[in-house]
């Protein structure tokens, strides 16, 4: 006996709806023969947008509420909206009261003042995470396309090093939880910021990144402690990044930084 057309119709939309449940499924999260999580590749690249010929003009248009274009002070009026909107975000680090202050003189004085305008390396956690990882039996490599910066991490259960001098990048080792590198970091200088907003942090600074992943997509984050300036631990926002399949996103060595606009800074702008 035929079976009602209404059943059939409920047989062939459930069939649908699974196929697109199974579509719509991320793609395994790969491991490598040590049994760890798989965090070899290029992360976050995006497709470079088509080359601009010679003859071409293009015009970029960003209306900005309390901001005349037409104004001779417009990239000061962009600033102020930066400043204000970083100042109401609702994830900074929440420093001690003592010393807001010398967070608001950084601040204001950010041209001049932001190591990482003048050249310097942004240090951890601030560079953010790596544009390339290259991960082997005991240790992983972070490599930074837009620094021409690496670190090295060992992942064999070692300690911190105990003769290694205070650097910029700080020391770094690393443990797999699952699908997640948890990479703990200290013996950092004073000489970086957390942000571009006069976040400094003492040299006791402590930071644990944790890179997952999950399928395609490597979720980064970091939790900041330093007692002696902050109120409490920093979770900095969570970033996703997605793996390049394009074997033209390889890194190249970037250009190097030559800083040759602190001489012609006129006024307290943020850059």
């Amino acid at each position: 006996m035929p079976a009602p057309r209404s059943l059939l119709a409920l047989v062939i939309v459930s069939s649908l709806v699974a196929r697109s449940a199974l579509a719509q499924e991320p793609p395994a999260t790969p491991r490598l023969a040590d049994g760890m999580v798989d965090l070899n590749g290029v992360w976050g690249a995006a497709a470079l947008p088509p080359p601009i010929k010679p003859t071409d003009s293009i015009k970029f248009l960003f209306p900005v509420p309390g901001v005349n274009p037409e104004s001779k002070d417009v990239f000061h009026g962009f600033d102020n909206r930066q400043v204000e909107g970083r100042a109401a975000a609702p994830n900074k680090p929440e420093y001690k009261p003592e010393h807001l202050e010398r967070v608001k003189y950084l601040s204001d004085r950010q041209g001049l003042l932001d190591p990482a305008f003048h050249c310097r390396p942004q240090g951890v956690p601030r560079m953010g995470p790596p544009s390339q990882i290259v991960q082997t039996p005991g240790q992983v490599v972070f490599l930074y396309g837009t620094s021409n910066l690496f670190r090295v991490m060992p992942t064999d259960g070692r300690p911190h090093r105990a003769d290694a001098d205070p650097s910029y990048l700080g020391d770094s080792v690393g443990r797999f939880e699952g699908n997640t590198l948890v990479v703990d970091v200290t013996n950092f200088v004073e000489d970086t910021w957390l942000g571009s907003d006069g976040y400094f942090h003492s040299e006791n600074m402590h930071v644990v990144e944790r890179f997952t992943r999950n399928g395609d997509t490597l979720t980064y984050t970091a939790t900041i402690e330093d007692p002696a300036v902050l109120a409490r631990p920093w979770v900095i926002t969570p970033r996703d990044l997605k793996l390049s399949k394009n074997p033209a996103d390889a890194l190249l060595e970037a250009p190097p930084c030559v800083e040759q606009d602190a001489s012609h800074i006129v006024t307290l702008d943020h850059h």
